[in-house]
């Protein structure tokens, strides 16, 4: 029975574990709402504004309300918002939900609750407030209870600006833990850090002392007897120690001693026969068989931990042998295929690399020669030198060598020899502004890739514009990453034509500069690896941001195409 007990048990701690690690989880995606709001710009705009002009407010509504579509088209967990306020330092108010529960909550009485003290002395964190009575008190509500969190805004400069206050609807946890339970007979709980239950739902608010549980003072018990209503139960427990949550499992006891006796006879016996068996069958083919397999097997173990030049030196003329010997012609088989494949791979990459860099130069040099011929015509051939002296810079830069990298400050001074020639074709057509930290100079960096981008910027940003316009480079690091931002002030572009740019189907020209961003992005992947590459961030007529990130340090011995 003790065996039994602590078997069952290691089973409910395994099973709390998977759902301590799914809860923990999704309360980290809930948690991400509040993140998704907290960094939004244009939601820290609008709840910084002065809103009482009608027009102003109505303005900044739209922007708050297209970034709560957003949430609701990027979270799963969106769908069971009951109501959310966003609330400013000045007043300012915005408030969604799901049905009628957001429009019928008195905010003068939410903001006087607690919670907003408590998330003042967090500084910005989370605040989880648990499960609650529903704050919209009129008959009309779908929920009687919801559990809530709630969090400071702050802008960039670390100045409280805002609240958010955010209620669930407590289904979220019965959709995902309905099927958590291993048997019909045992029972779970998830109890907040203030001690009610969040889950099963018929429970929910309720206290495990008011159910006759009692959990143990000792934080590192986590399996347990109690009893309720004259029954012995097995509990386990498990803390969620991030959020101070907890989960419980129960079982009765007599569920395990039941039929026990029968059990216990049947397997007994099952294993005398087994055992009778095994031995007169091992009697008789251990001497011919088992010796030769073992050995095999060995073999087989080095090749597992990487040894592909062993061989079994088996020479029977049985079974045994023959797959000795077919063993030997797949391994020998392995390692020249093995070969030959890493050759063809490392010369496919390369091959790749190359040509993806040679797209890029026609294109270029395109655009270069118009540029000298349109200064020609204009300009009545002054200045030149000026800009066949840059041109003459970029092509030795360009040709000087075949590595696939520079570095950083070379590839500044390429994109500013470039910006000139475009400068001055185009006169006070844009201006030109830089933000590099410079002890990211020496960093190595993928060859060529600030070019095609700034290319993009002023072609199909800004020269369709009436009026001048910028564009800002920004490189910088979070530690991890070497991370390069081009912006612009162009025209911008639609969700559906940066999803197509960026898009593996995406191979023919067109009037957005495609082919320039897309030979950057796979040159960037196929050398440091799929988890680099290109972001792009725009707004139909306003902006477009392009954001590459690199690795920090990369060197020509790490390259990923060898």
């Amino acid at each position: 029975m003790k065996i039994l007990k602590e078997k069952v048990s290691d089973s409910f701690h395994e099973n709390l574990l998977y759902i301590g690690s799914s809860i923990e989880k999704d309360l980290s995606e809930i948690e991400k709402i509040t993140d998704l709001i907290f960094i939004n710009e244009d939601i820290q705009q609008a709840i910084s504004a002065d809103n009482n002009n009608p027009l102003d407010y109505y303005a900044n509504y739209k922007k708050v309300d297209q970034v709560m579509n957003n949430l609701a088209f990027y979270s799963n967990y969106y769908k069971y918002v009951t109501s959310l306020f966003i609330f400013g330092m000045n007043g300012s108010e915005f408030r969604y939900g799901n049905g009628s529960d957001a429009y019928a909550i008195d905010t003068k009485l939410l903001l006087a609750s607690n919670w907003y003290k408590q998330s003042e002395n967090l500084g910005g964190n989370v605040l989880w407030i648990g499960v609650h009575d529903n704050d919209n008190k009129s008959r009309m509500t779908q929920f009687k209870q919801v559990f809530s969190l709630s969090r400071l805004i702050r802008d960039f400069n670390n100045r409280n600006i805002g609240s958010l206050y955010l209620s669930l609807n407590t289904n979220v946890f019965t959709d995902i833990l309905s099927k958590a339970s291993p048997n019909t007979q045992s029972q779970l709980y998830v109890v907040d850090q203030l001690g009610k239950i969040v889950y099963p739902q018929e429970k929910l608010a309720q206290s495990l002392e008011s159910e006759g549980i009692i959990l143990p003072t000792e934080k590192n018990l986590s399996n347990f007897e109690i009893k309720k209503n004259g029954k012995s139960y097995l509990v386990s427990n498990y803390d969620l120690d991030k959020y101070g949550w907890k989960i419980v499992q129960m079982v009765p006891l007599e569920l395990l001693t039941k039929d026990n006796k029968v059990v216990f006879k049947i397997t007994t016996a099952v294993c005398i026969l087994s055992l009778l068996f095994s031995g007169v069958l091992w009697f008789f083919i251990s001497a011919g068989i088992v010796k030769p397999i073992k050995k095999l097997t060995l073999t087989m173990k080095d090749v597992k931990g990487s040894n592909l030049l062993v061989k079994s030196n088996i020479s029977n003329i049985d079974e045994i042998g023959l797959l000795s010997v077919n063993f030997n012609y797949m391994i020998e088989r392995i390692n020249s295929l093995f070969s030959q494949a890493v050759e063809e791979e490392a010369m496919k990459r390369k091959a790749e690399i190359k040509a993806l860099q040679g797209q890029i130069t026609p294109h270029f040099l395109y655009n270069t020669l118009n540029t000298i011929r349109w200064m020609a015509i204009i300009q009545k051939s002054d200045g030149i030198k000026e800009v066949v002296d840059a041109l003459g810079r970029l092509l030795k830069n360009t040709f000087k060598e075949q590595s696939a990298l520079t570095t950083v400050s070379e590839e500044l001074s390429m994109i500013k020899d470039y910006i000139y020639i475009q400068q001055t074709r185009y006169r006070e057509k844009f201006q030109v502004s830089y933000e590099i930290d410079e002890q990211l100079l020496l960093k190595k960096c993928v060859k060529f890739i600030l070019q095609p981008i700034v290319e993009n910027a002023i072609f199909h940003g800004i020269e369709p514009l009436e009026e001048p316009g910028f564009i800002r480079i920004k490189i910088f690091t979070d530690h991890t990453t070497l991370q390069i931002t081009v912006e612009d002030s162009g025209v911008g572009m639609s969700a559906f034509q940066v999803s197509r740019i960026l898009g593996s189907s995406f191979r023919s020209e067109d009037s957005f500069g495609g082919i320039g961003v897309q030979n950057v992005n796979l040159r960037i992947k196929m050398i440091c690896g799929d988890l680099y590459g290109i972001q792009i961030d725009s707004q139909l007529g306003v902006y477009t941001k392009v954001h590459i990130v690199l690795p920090l340090d990369i060197s020509e011995e790490s390259l990923h195409t060898e």
